[in-house]
């Protein structure tokens, strides 16, 4: 109604200035304005997928959307643990989770070759000995990250949550800006110049009660005082699941106005 008032509005303007004949209009014309008013509320108030922020004085793009990370492009960032099971038979690593999804869409049946990969890139890391009731016992530091080249697909694996003696996974905010620190940082050394791709870290397995548009400003922040010295990445992508949506009611709009405000 709102919209069938405004186009009104304009009508009668016309009348005024003598352009168009407002007496003389049939009742009829109601019908394609309300039509047209029907169109332009379903246009402009469809869902929104995702939504943009462009940080000032740099050439630097934050997106925010929702959907498949699989399906989003550009090199794309995996969260694990720090000891970087990947055990998914035996229940240590959810099948559910990300990193649970990346196994069995990459290594079906071969996870044998993921862990040697895996040992390769960190056999001259620092780590520690813990004692856990199963899976791998080397525990390496917030941020390890390691690089997977699968078919031209680039992926990168980063250490973001603790397994306990039971292999129960969680991870704290401090956790989190350390490993994304570690993240960024093997990135701009050894990584691709490309657009980055990364899940909303820490709102699933790892346990964090922060809001999910706390998350998004925490990882956007993260990304931009990263790339103060050096823009290793012109795009970040943070990729949220539908599922996620839906359970938290999350408004990009509302996103968007946080980063307006959030970040510097």
């Amino acid at each position: 109604m709102a919209v069938v008032g405004g186009i009104w509005l304009f009508v009668d303007i016309l009348s005024t200035i003598k352009i168009i004949e407002k007496d003389k209009l049939s009742l009829w014309v109601l019908i394609p304005l309300a039509i047209l008013g029907i169109l332009v509320v379903v246009f402009t108030r469809r869902p929104v997928k995702k939504i943009i922020y462009k940080y000032p004085g740099q050439d630097l793009k934050i997106e925010v959307c929702i959907g498949d990370l699989f399906e989003v492009p550009g090199q794309k960032v995996i969260s694990t643990n720090t000891t970087f099971d990947t055990d998914i038979a035996s229940g240590i690593i959810s099948s559910r989770s990300l990193q649970g999804q990346f196994t069995e869409k990459f290594y079906p049946g071969n996870l044998p070759a993921l862990d040697v990969e895996l040992d390769r890139q960190l056999s001259n890391l620092q780590h520690t000995i813990i004692n856990k009731e199963a899976g791998k016992t080397k525990r390496y530091n917030y941020g390890t990250t390691v690089k997977l080249n699968l078919s031209g697909q680039l992926f990168y694996w980063f250490a973001m949550a603790d397994l306990n003696h039971s292999n129960t996974a969680k991870t704290t905010l401090k956790n989190v800006y350390e490993s994304l620190d570690g993240l960024w940082d093997y990135i701009e050394t050894k990584g691709e110049k490309l657009d980055t791709v990364i899940p909303l870290i820490g709102s699933g397995l790892g346990r964090l009660t922060t809001s999910r548009k706390k998350l998004i400003a925490i990882i956007a922040q993260s990304f931009i005082n990263a790339s103060e010295q050096n823009i290793f990445s012109d795009k970040l992508v943070i990729v949220i699941h539908p599922g996620d949506v839906e359970k938290s009611g999350l408004n990009l709009f509302e996103v968007k106005d946080l980063l307006h405000h959030y970040l510097p």
